[in-house]
């Protein structure tokens, strides 16, 4: 599959987060799941400075990019499981990804590493 937007890169690693989220029964609040669509680069996102202060008031960037770089570290190893394109598919998405400015990118970075990351530099 291959991503003609960063949007729809983002929304894929948004569902995977979501998806993932909801098969542990983990419930992601309103300010987290906007905290996954946050973006510098992205004209159609829209900050919420009252989500992104409850989500300050409710626990702290590290604690918040752990839970969901653990919830991308599980989707990813559950669909590399189950599907042998999974692992392109997850780099395509990376790579479009990549060409912005996403906060999502810091917590896929810590969870999935080089798995993601393109074998060359061209």
């Amino acid at each position: 599959m291959s991503f003609g937007s960063e949007s729809e890169a983002k929304r894929f690693f948004v569902q995977k987060v979501v998806g993932q989220a909801e098969r542990e029964g983990i419930t992601l609040s309103k300010a987290e799941r906007h905290m996954l669509n946050w973006s510098e680069s992205d004209p159609a996102f829209e900050p919420d400075a009252q989500l992104e202060a409850a989500l300050e008031d409710k626990m702290s960037d590290d604690e918040c990019e752990a839970k969901i770089s653990g919830l991308f570290k599980r989707a990813y190893d559950q669909d590399v499981a189950e599907d042998k394109y999974a692992k392109a598919q997850y780099r395509d998405a990376y790579s479009k990804l990549n060409e912005g400015d996403h906060y999502i990118l810091v917590m896929i970075k810590q969870a999935l590493g080089l798995r993601v990351r393109s074998w060359w530099p061209f």
